[in-house]
């Protein structure tokens, strides 16, 4: 046999093929990612122009409850909420309601600023605010508000005035907080200087809220304005649940947006009622209970160690 038949053929030169083969390769990978992220794009897209809302993530400068520990929620549990709505609809929603529209678990904030946990029920004629024990899984009390009679709706950031303390004070809680969390976990690698001084500057809630008044434009009386145990307060005001920020998909966000309460609402409310994009004004100057109190979460129901409430 002769060994120049193995010379045969044209030559190949294999180090300029493999060098083309990672080329082709690496851009495969970079088109991949391109439409990975324009698909994204879209998706969001999407949701948002079906919606009419942009994400809130967008219009904050931080995440809130970005600690919290969502498995200490009892109305984290499988199935809890969903039974809490059954229940409080089978007993406290009558014929002349209506057919309901939407079920929500939000954070309603009150007139002395502290945050508490609410069941909402919107029917066609009525918005429902009900506390309900997630642990013994029983209705404590409830609120009903005709539709007809709210008149103004407001849709915004919740601030604070340019003189309250609150926010300064929220930032000293939140760099203790910080510096404490630290220490336990043994953290302090990454606790630089600069981060430090970030953790104790002012802070802001950082919440989007929706405020539902019906109190034809009048102010709240004295008697009641200064008055901690007033009840019959002509306005509600809520925010997302904590839990709205530790859920993965949108269908588990639904149920604890605020955002879902107000784009349902605008469909059901008497067209000569007021609807306002702007920013809500919590009057909190000093609040040092209402710090105590959210920082807390008191006004959820949660496993505290070997107490829970």
């Amino acid at each position: 046999m002769d060994d120049s038949s193995l010379d045969e053929g044209p030559s190949v030169d294999f180090g300029r093929a493999t060098l083309q083969i990672a080329k082709e390769n690496e851009a495969a990978q970079e088109n991949r990612a391109q439409s990975l992220s324009t698909a994204l794009d879209n998706e969001n897209s999407v949701i948002n122009n079906a919606t009419g809302t942009t994400p809130i993530t967008n219009n904050l400068p931080s995440i809130p409850y970005k600690r919290v520990d969502a498995h200490t929620y009892f109305s984290d549990r499988n199935d809890v909420v969903e039974r809490a709505i059954k229940d409080c609809t089978h007993t406290l929603i009558k014929d002349a309601d209506g057919e309901v529209i939407g079920c929500w678990l939000l954070t309603q904030i009150s007139l002395w600023d502290t945050e508490k946990e609410r069941l909402i029920l919107l029917t066609r004629n009525a918005l429902y605010t009900i506390k309900y024990d997630f642990i013994s899984l029983k209705t404590l009390e409830y609120g009903r508000v005709p539709l007809p009679e709210i008149d103004t709706v407001v849709n915004g950031e919740l601030v604070y005035p340019p003189t309250s303390l609150v926010p300064r004070l929220n930032g000293l809680a939140e760099g203790v907080s910080s510096v404490f969390h630290n220490a336990v976990r043994q953290q302090w690698s990454s606790f630089t200087a600069r981060s430090s001084i970030a953790e104790f500057e002012s802070r802001s809630r950082n919440m989007v809220g929706l405020q539902l008044m019906w109190n034809k434009g009048k102010p709240l009386p004295l008697e009641k304005k200064w008055n901690p145990f007033a009840r019959n307060i002509p306005w509600m005001t809520f925010a997302s649940h904590p839990l709205f920020w530790h859920k993965g998909t949108e269908s588990e966000k639904m149920k604890f947006d605020v955002e879902g309460l107000h784009a349902a609402l605008l469909s059901l409310i008497a067209e000569n009622c007021h609807v306002v994009s702007n920013s809500i004004v919590l009057e909190n100057y000093l609040g040092l209970g209402a710090l105590l109190h959210n920082r807390n979460a008191l006004g959820f129901f949660k496993i505290r160690g070997k107490v829970s409430f």
